[in-house]
């Protein structure tokens, strides 16, 4: 091949639109790219939480310029810096990212995929420590069927829901009282017994409710099964 057609074809290339330099260029900027990800994964698993943080950070930065905030892979960053958040114990300083990452991760995902789960589990944490519990009650709903879903540890789902209950009493939601009773008293009877304190002390809340409510059918079938000595007046 001659010199005239070697420059033909390289001058064809920058008609079409192909830099040779800003390929280079691009290249060498992916590889940046993947290098602060895998930095910040390996800072991460090294337990050198300021330095995951700093160099996901970085990776976040360029993948939404390079990308887009819905985009998987700045998602997948986001969820990373999350659990470096969480381990680092800055939930607060990073309350915005918390939600920000779960947010986006629902809406691009869905309620049930692992991303979604992971910045779920964190931003139930900062709803928690943060006292916003109108906030909370829907995460640990979600939180209930995640781990009904997947793994169905019922002592872990019987916690959830008596978390649940306390916080339908401290936001006074009382019509959701009842039906989360029964569920503990259910899951206790199935977990603990039904010969235990745990599962007497759930029967008896459950026939209190139900006095206050005034289903009084209810009250009067709950402790006469179980022998309970209440008084509904």
């Amino acid at each position: 091949m001659n010199l005239r057609v070697i420059f033909g074809s390289i001058f064809c290339l920058f008609v079409i639109g192909f830099n040779p330099i800003r390929a280079l260029t691009e290249a060498d900027s992916i590889s940046k790219f993947e290098s602060l990800i895998l930095d910040s994964e390996n800072a991460y698993k090294a337990g050198k939480w300021t330095q995951s943080i700093a160099l996901g950070e970085s990776a976040l930065k360029v993948c939404h310029l390079r990308l887009s905030v819905t985009n998987p892979r700045c998602i997948y960053i986001m969820k990373n810096n999350s659990l470096a958040y969480e381990q680092a114990g800055e939930l607060i300083e990073h309350a915005d990212e918390i939600e920000r990452a779960y947010r986006v991760s629902l809406l691009q995902f869905g309620p049930f995929h692992h991303f979604t789960n992971k910045t779920r589990e964190i931003f139930y944490q900062l709803t928690v420590k943060q006292k916003r519990y109108s906030e909370t009650i829907p995460i640990v709903i979600a939180l209930i069927h995640q781990e009904r879903t997947n793994a169905n540890d019922k002592q872990e789902i019987l916690n959830k829901f008596i978390e649940l209950h306390a916080l339908y009493k401290i936001t006074d939601q009382v019509q959701y009282e009842v039906p989360t009773l029964e569920s503990i008293a259910t899951l206790t009877k199935q977990v603990i017994g039904t010969e235990t304190d745990e599962y007497k002390q759930a029967t008896i809340a459950l026939a209190e409710c139900y006095c206050r409510q005034k289903d009084y059918t209810k009250f009067d079938i709950l402790i006469s099964r179980y022998s309970l000595d209440i008084n509904c007046d």
